[in-house]
């Protein structure tokens, strides 16, 4: 460590110290225990039901800790980024007393801040699914790598033997050179898509190398959601489209415009509520019809295309040991098999995004908001929802 990281450290430990004992004599969780609860009523996608905030004078890092214990889940993943991502912290703290217990539910503070939560937890979320999908498909990549080795060995022993013309060896050392390509541009994604997940979490030195992903992404669910009534919830939670709403309400309290200046005024007012309204409902919509196409394309993969393809590999193991097909043929096999899964988990992948894109407009936010600004909010210029 350097001197200059060493005299950082030990200035944040200073103030956190500072931080500590001076928040000590003003509430136990920095007065936060009314937004808590307003996060918990928001569908913000893992972590439902284990929605927080940081805390100004509480000390997360042990908790932190025992949570990057274990294989990260999504839900723990969110936990740790709402504890500890800087570009939450930053926000959080620049609203100050308008978020704590004394100010209304009500209050536009708490709103954006319940917002930003939501937000992150979206992002987070599904920093988290590219990050254990790249790390699949990087080791999906391994594996034919693995066997193009193979093949391209046996290959050069019938060459030299005579068993095979120089043509048919340089056919299979371009599969190996394909197989060794692909490995590296899988390598490089995963390393990315993990290095995002990380910066999320807030995350820096030991904790940042030693976090483990889980091996693959979960399983599909036995059966889609059912979301009712989607459009009208989403209305309801979209906070610029009742701000916008509750203007002009306030507008049509107020005498008859005059003057073709103020009908024009009207007219404007009225249209922008509208159109943040056909914009919400057409949100829900997309969302709700992404989440059940990417469902049944999911599905279509681990119900019927991957096990056709299992089958093949099967047969064609079968006709190699009884000698009715070649070493080749099998090979050639295991990479179509190979690509089969690869689609496989990349339709898993999508759907799970699908997913929290459809909690994403469920929790208040405009669709394009689960995937933007990922990197600037983790880094302390958090994205803002919008109205905000």
């Amino acid at each position: 460590m350097t001197p200059v990281i060493r005299q950082v450290c030990s200035s944040i430990a200073l103030a956190s110290a500072l931080l500590l004992v001076g928040c000590a004599t003003v509430s136990p969780d920095g007065g936060t225990a009314s937004l808590q609860s307003i996060a918990h009523q928001l569908p913000t996608g893992p972590a439902r039901h284990d929605a927080v905030f940081p805390r100004p004078g509480v000390d997360a890092s042990a908790e932190i800790s025992a949570l990057l214990q274990l294989p990260l889940s999504a839900d723990s993943a969110v936990r740790i980024a709402r504890l500890n991502n800087p570009g939450l912290q930053q926000s959080l703290a620049s609203q100050g007393v308008d978020i704590t217990n004394a100010a209304l539910a009500s209050h536009p503070a708490k709103i954006k801040a319940t917002q930003d939560a939501a937000l992150l937890g979206a992002q987070v979320r599904k920093a988290w699914i590219r990050a254990v999908a790249a790390g699949q498909s990087a080791q999906t990549a391994t594996g034919v790598k693995e066997a193009a080795e193979a093949g391209g060995e046996l290959a050069r022993r019938m060459a030299r033997a005579g068993n095979w013309s120089p043509l048919q060896q340089a056919r299979q050392q371009v599969f190996l050179a394909d197989a060794a390509a692909d490995l590296i541009r899988a390598q490089e994604t995963a390393f990315s898509a993990r290095e995002r997940l990380t910066v999320l979490l807030g995350l820096w030195g030991q904790d940042a190398e030693r976090y483990i992903l889980p091996a693959q992404l979960p399983d599909l669910p036995d059966a889609p959601r059912n979301e009712t009534d989607l459009e009208r919830r989403v209305l309801e939670r979209r906070q610029e489209l009742t701000l916008a709403a509750v203007q002009w309400q306030r507008q049509l309290t107020r005498p008859a415009p005059r003057g073709s200046d103020a009908l024009w005024d009207a007219l404007g007012e009225a249209a922008h509520v509208r159109g943040l309204a056909v914009q919400a409902r057409s949100e829900a919509r997309e969302a709700l019809f992404r989440y059940r196409t990417r469902y049944d394309l999911a599905r279509h993969h681990d119900k019927e295309i991957v096990p056709l393809s299992r089958f093949i590999n099967d047969e064609m193991v079968l006709r190699y040991n009884g000698m009715l097909s070649s070493v080749f043929d099998l090979l050639a096999e295991s990479r179509a098999g190979a690509q089969a899964h690869a689609r496989a988990m990349d339709a898993r992948r999508d759907f799970w995004l699908a997913d929290t894109d459809l909690d994403t407009v469920l929790s208040g936010l405009p669709l394009s908001f689960s995937d933007s600004a990922a990197e600037s909010a983790s880094t302390g210029s958090s994205s803002q929802p919008a109205g905000h």
